[in-house]
Protein backbone atom coordinates (compact mmCIF):
# COMPACT_ATOMS: atom_id res chain seq x y z
CA UNK A 1 0.00 0.00 0.00
CA UNK A 2 1.18 3.66 -0.66
CA UNK A 3 2.53 5.25 2.13
CA UNK A 4 1.25 9.10 1.04
CA UNK A 5 -2.19 7.65 1.64
CA UNK A 6 -1.44 7.37 5.10
CA UNK A 7 -2.75 10.55 7.52
CA UNK A 8 -2.50 9.59 11.00
CA UNK A 9 -0.46 6.82 12.83
CA UNK A 10 0.19 6.10 16.41
CA UNK A 11 2.57 2.98 17.40
CA UNK A 12 2.03 1.81 21.24
CA UNK A 13 3.55 -0.62 23.69
CA UNK A 14 0.64 -3.32 24.96
CA UNK A 15 2.93 -5.62 27.09
CA UNK A 16 5.78 -7.37 25.28
CA UNK A 17 4.11 -6.00 21.50
CA UNK A 18 3.92 -3.23 19.70
CA UNK A 19 0.90 -2.08 18.37
CA UNK A 20 0.66 0.09 15.38
CA UNK A 21 -2.62 1.69 13.91
CA UNK A 22 -2.31 3.93 10.74
CA UNK A 23 -5.29 5.95 9.59
CA UNK A 24 -5.66 6.45 5.81
CA UNK A 25 -7.79 7.58 3.58
CA UNK A 26 -10.04 4.46 2.90
CA UNK A 27 -9.74 2.61 5.62
CA UNK A 28 -7.29 1.76 8.57
CA UNK A 29 -4.72 -0.39 9.15
CA UNK A 30 -3.30 -2.58 12.21
CA UNK A 31 0.17 -4.17 12.34
CA UNK A 32 1.19 -5.86 16.09
CA UNK A 33 5.19 -6.89 16.57
CA UNK A 34 6.01 -9.29 18.81
CA UNK A 35 8.51 -11.39 19.46
CA UNK A 36 9.60 -14.07 16.82
CA UNK A 37 9.95 -16.95 18.74
CA UNK A 38 6.28 -16.54 20.42
CA UNK A 39 4.70 -15.36 16.94
CA UNK A 40 6.00 -18.63 15.20
CA UNK A 41 4.70 -21.05 18.36
CA UNK A 42 1.09 -19.55 18.08
CA UNK A 43 1.44 -19.49 14.28
CA UNK A 44 1.99 -23.56 14.82
CA UNK A 45 -0.88 -23.68 17.55
CA UNK A 46 -3.10 -21.89 15.44
CA UNK A 47 -2.04 -23.58 12.42
CA UNK A 48 -3.24 -27.43 14.04
CA UNK A 49 -6.64 -25.61 15.50
CA UNK A 50 -7.22 -24.79 11.39
CA UNK A 51 -6.43 -28.46 10.47
CA UNK A 52 -8.57 -29.98 13.55
CA UNK A 53 -11.74 -27.35 11.89
CA UNK A 54 -10.66 -28.69 8.35
CA UNK A 55 -10.65 -32.20 9.59
CA UNK A 56 -13.91 -31.92 11.49
CA UNK A 57 -15.93 -30.34 9.14
CA UNK A 58 -14.65 -33.38 6.30
CA UNK A 59 -15.89 -35.78 8.89
CA UNK A 60 -19.51 -34.70 8.38
CA UNK A 61 -19.80 -32.38 11.40
CA UNK A 62 -21.35 -28.87 11.99
CA UNK A 63 -19.47 -26.78 12.81
CA UNK A 64 -20.78 -24.03 14.93
CA UNK A 65 -21.04 -20.39 13.64
CA UNK A 66 -17.80 -19.11 15.16
CA UNK A 67 -15.53 -21.84 14.24
CA UNK A 68 -17.35 -22.55 10.59
CA UNK A 69 -16.48 -18.69 9.87
CA UNK A 70 -13.42 -18.83 11.13
CA UNK A 71 -12.51 -21.79 8.67
CA UNK A 72 -14.21 -20.24 5.81
CA UNK A 73 -11.60 -16.79 6.89
CA UNK A 74 -8.88 -18.88 6.78
CA UNK A 75 -9.57 -20.93 3.40
CA UNK A 76 -10.03 -17.74 1.39
CA UNK A 77 -6.66 -15.78 3.04
CA UNK A 78 -4.32 -18.72 2.45
CA UNK A 79 -5.25 -18.92 -1.46
CA UNK A 80 -2.88 -17.96 -3.49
Amino acid sequence: MDHSKVMKETTEKLGGKEVKIEGLQNGYRITVKENEEKLKQNRRVGGAFINLLKQLEKAGYRLPFPFSWILRFWNRYSKP
